[in-house]
């Protein structure tokens, strides 16, 4: 295992930042009380990549080594840890054994930072903009416009953008196809056929895990028809398509549309799946429920 020097804070952070834009997800381990003698002091941190590479030093050897074991399987639960660490040789209750005898024990605390998804919205228009406004501009996530009109992909319009992109609807398709990352987003709001099927084939076949496409029942119905038809793998249409997108608020508007859509982006973010929320997404899954029956028809 190879270790890493020690690194000033504002350059780890940086670090961690550029991991985090990768979509890869960052333990952080910092001590957080010493009693005794040990390597570093309370506040000494340092970063591990999924891959077991750590970012700066909480003092090398076998005790770091086992810092990294622990990292890395808080990464893998997703839960923040408390872990002592005994460095008297004698055995300290509820520490792990670090096999030095520097005379101390020290307390380090793991958490686990997980990249924010970045949220591919196709279609700038009556619903893709209050969309991206409540999305990108109130609650700053990560949004990426598309959309096939130029006039309407514009910093001006969309001033908080991380990225904007125009192009063809098979251009849009191949950009998420290829930038998509695989705890991202892709909203389909545009209303054209032309662009929402091509779109929403490829992004099946993307890392995207949430894919949300507005529309009818109908629809969504003909969508799914034509992509078992077409050779889309049923599993990826059953856990990747939600549709039609968004929780039922009785929305009329497009601005109450896109509350609703923003609403159910959330608690997919938030791991929320609260039963009181009447998706409109058990549409999707009364037509899934009859898919097979259609796939052996024809």
């Amino acid at each position: 295992m190879k270790f890493s020097p020690t690194i000033p804070d504002d350059k780890l952070f940086e670090l961690i930042s550029r991991e985090l834009d990768k979509g890869k997800t960052v333990a952080l381990a910092i001590i957080i009380e010493k009693i005794g003698s040990g390597p570093r002091d309370v506040g000494a941190k340092m970063a591990v990549l999924p891959d077991g590479t750590s970012l700066s030093t909480l003092g090398g050897g076998p005790f770091e080594k086992r810092v990294i074991e622990k990292a890395l399987e808080v990464i893998r639960t997703g839960k923040p840890c408390i872990v002592r660490f005994d460095f008297t040789g004698k055995g300290v209750n509820d520490a792990v054994d670090t096999g030095l005898i520097c005379g101390g024990v020290l307390t380090v605390y793991i958490d686990v930072l997980k990249p924010s998804p970045n949220i591919f919205i196709v279609g700038a228009g009556r619903i893709g903009k209050p969309l991206a406004d409540i999305l990108g501009g109130i609650l700053k996530y990560k949004v990426i416009i598309l959309d096939p009109q130029q006039e309407l992909v514009s910093k001006e319009i969309f001033p908080y953008a991380r990225e904007l992109f125009n192009g063809s609807p098979q251009d849009i398709a191949d950009y998420i196809y290829s930038n998509a990352r695989d705890n991202d987003i892709v909203l389909i709001v545009h209303g054209e056929i032309n662009v929402d099927y091509p779109v929403l084939k490829k992004a099946l076949q993307s890392r995207a895990k949430y894919i949300g496409l507005l529309g009818s029942r109908r629809k969504v119905v003909e969508f799914i028809k034509r992509l078992v038809k077409e050779g889309i793998d049923v599993e990826r249409i059953k856990t990747k398509l939600y549709a039609p997108i968004g929780i039922d608020i009785g929305s009329e508007t497009p601005e109450e549309i896109a509350i609703s859509i923003a609403s159910k982006v959330i608690t997919y973010i938030r791991g929320l799946n609260k039963k009181e929320y009447k998706d409109l997404d058990i549409i999707r899954t009364d037509i899934m429920s009859n898919l097979i029956n259609y796939k052996s028809n024809n």
